[in-house]
């Protein structure tokens, strides 16, 4: 059994297992659509399309027996939200996914803070400031993406909730290649938001945000499978 940990103390790992059935104590598959409208089946799902998702000129959303497809056709910003998952005391999360077209120049160590997939994971229910009147207050989270030459494992601060929102780059494969990250959440948020944290999972989501980016905005990712781990 082979790991590749990255510098984030052995927090964020791409790896080649996949999680036994003994660990999940959550999971969502996108890899079982039969038929029917895609928005009802994700809704079937606890998912709520918000901002650009349910704008189909804007982002397309293709299920397939590998995953949902998420691209978007210009420049975009939408979230797929599962607001609770009751708070369970999740140790890591598991996320099964990949890119084949990540937003042109995007990258937050230039500041251009755009990606083809992102997971949002929430802590708690208290909502905290955005620093922004125009941008929503939220809980406190992490968000998890695949980058194209950023620091893997890095804890990049955002333009906004810069003392409640952290952003870790979990992987930079190669187009197409897929890939299963795993990231500690029990140690991973004490390391982010200090050793006194202890907010538990309350949420999470599934993002898409090309709103600076060249190329018109274009990118695609997949998301087959997400694992909360006991």
């Amino acid at each position: 059994m082979k790991f590749l940990c990255v510098a984030l103390t052995l927090l964020a790992c791409a790896t080649l297992h996949t999680a036994s059935a003994a660990q999940v104590a959550y999971e969502i598959d996108f890899t079982d659509y039969r038929s029917g409208p895609i928005d009802a089946w994700l809704r079937t799902k606890g998912l709520t399309l918000r901002d650009d998702t349910a704008n189909r000129q804007k982002i397309a959303l293709t299920p397939s027996a590998q995953g949902l497809v998420i691209e978007a056709l210009r420049p975009a910003r939408g979230f797929l939200v599962q607001p609770s998952i009751h708070g369970a005391p999740f140790s890591s999360i598991e996320i099964e996914w990949g890119v084949a077209r990540h937003p042109q120049n995007a990258s937050y160590e230039r500041r251009l803070n755009n990606e083809a997939i992102m997971v949002h994971v929430f802590f708690g229910a208290d909502k905290q400031p955005s620093g922004s009147l125009f941008v929503p207050d939220i809980p406190y989270f992490v968000g998890l993406f695949l980058c194209n030459g950023d620091r893997v494992g890095h804890p990049y601060v955002g333009r906004h909730y810069r003392d409640s929102g952290r952003y870790v780059c979990l992987g930079s494969p190669a187009s197409r290649e897929p890939l299963t990250s795993h990231f500690d959440l029990a140690q991973g948020i004490r390391t982010l938001f200090g050793q006194g944290f202890a907010r538990t999972v309350s949420g999470y989501s599934i993002s898409v945000d090309t709103s600076s980016s060249g190329n018109q905005g274009r990118s695609s990712a997949l998301i087959k499978r997400i694992r909360f781990l006991r």
